[in-house]
């Protein structure tokens, strides 16, 4: 017989979710909440803040 796992993994859209939102708001208490938020921050961003996402994930790296 197989197990199956069920949750317990942190998810793509939730890592993506943090990273954007570190790179936008430069806030703890924010990352945290778009954390829990996932793949809808995400899509907020891109459709309402694509013009920031990118000079902001540069600046975060240089």
């Amino acid at each position: 017989m197989s197990k199956q796992r069920t949750g317990g993994c942190i998810g793509l859209g939730s890592v993506c979710s943090v990273i954007l939102s570190a790179a936008l708001n430069h806030s703890l208490p924010w990352g945290i909440f778009h954390f829990f938020c996932g793949w809808f921050y995400v899509l907020y961003a891109v459709l309402f803040r694509t013009k920031e996402i990118v000079p902001a994930i540069r600046a975060m790296f240089l």
